[in-house]
């Protein structure tokens, strides 16, 4: 019995030191750089835009915040390594919107987002909008879908890729409106919107930045926006949650860490991303960009990863979209 006692004081103790380690381990955090990886190449928009957080965010932790562009397979084999990295809190990284379709279009993708990750903080949302030539006959939604279905087999949309947000809202549209529409995949945005001129697609889905400037120039129309609420920048522009309750559809970026780091560090490092994304600087930089400013609890981004990876597999299956 006395050795019993023994060796349950013994095991307290142990734990008590182990608990003041981590502890302490966790008031000295951080004390080198902070690696950041962007699974997208320099000079991107998602590189651009989370770079605004890089000068502030190592103001506020005390230590600079390195990014690491780990870029290919649409973003996948940045999430890979940022799942592989050492739990410890020094590496953080961008998971995205299409991480959430993934499961759903690729095979032997390696993570599943909603399960090898510590949700830190939404960085952003960029809405999508639905783009047409100006002199596309149809200038409102209702005249759209009558003119759709009307030519069958004619109506043609250009997404950046198979798989993409830009993607998958037609596809959506489609089921909601009984519209029918044929997607044309194509490597990125350039080449979507060169399809658009020359006639070959009449819609472009893109976040509404690069819309915004062309409409500006008389060179196209943007006929909906998948947002909540009207843009800020578009305000004349109807959302299609006017019509179909719901309908929202953005391309966002946030910020994550590998599973396994302390809840000290997880702590830490969402308190200082949440508190950058509140500054009236970082704020106008972002919505300058045409995109919306993030800032919301881990829970709650937790719950929006959830829900859009319940959302596109529904899409996909819908749509008869397999793994390859």
């Amino acid at each position: 019995m006395e050795f019993c006692r023994r060796v349950f004081a013994g095991c307290v103790r142990g734990a008590a030191l182990l608990s003041w380690v981590a502890g302490a381990a966790a008031q000295g955090f951080p004390d080198r750089p902070v690696r950041l990886i962007v699974p997208f190449p320099p000079g991107g928009g998602a590189d651009t835009s989370v770079r605004i957080l890089v000068e502030p965010l190592s103001k506020r932790l005390g230590q600079q915040v390195v990014v690491d562009n780990r870029a290919g397979a649409g973003g996948i084999i940045g999430v890979r390594a940022l799942k592989q990295a050492d739990p410890d809190g020094y590496t953080i990284g961008l998971v995205v919107s299409g991480n959430t379709i993934q499961p759903f279009t690729t095979k032997a993708l390696g993570f599943d987002v909603r399960k090898d990750f510590i949700p830190l903080s939404l960085v952003y949302t960029g809405p999508l909008v639905m783009t047409v030539l100006d002199s596309f006959p149809a200038r409102t939604l209702n005249e759209f879908i009558d003119y759709a279905k009307a030519n069958p087999g004619k109506v043609f949309y250009a997404s950046a890729g198979t798989g993409t947000t830009t993607h998958l809202i037609g596809e959506m549209l489609g089921q909601v409106t009984g519209v029918p529409m044929t997607h044309v995949p194509f490597k990125g945005m350039p080449d979507a919107y060169n399809a658009l001129f020359s006639g070959s697609v009449q819609i472009v889905w893109d976040s509404f930045q690069t819309p915004k400037q062309l409409a500006e120039a008389g060179k196209v129309r943007v006929l909906r926006a998948a947002s909540r609420e009207r843009l800020a920048a578009l305000p004349q522009v109807p959302t299609f949650n006017e019509t179909y309750a719901g309908f929202e559809v953005a391309a966002w970026v946030g910020l994550a860490a590998p599973l396994g780091v302390s809840k000290a560090a997880t702590d830490r490092l969402t308190g200082d991303i949440r508190a950058v994304l509140q500054t009236a600087d970082v704020r106008k930089r972002l919505s300058d960009l045409g995109l919306v400013p993030g800032g919301i609890a881990p829970l709650e981004f937790a719950q929006l990863i959830n829900d859009e990876v319940d959302r596109w597999g529904k899409v996909t299956q819908a749509a008869g979209i397999r793994p390859e």
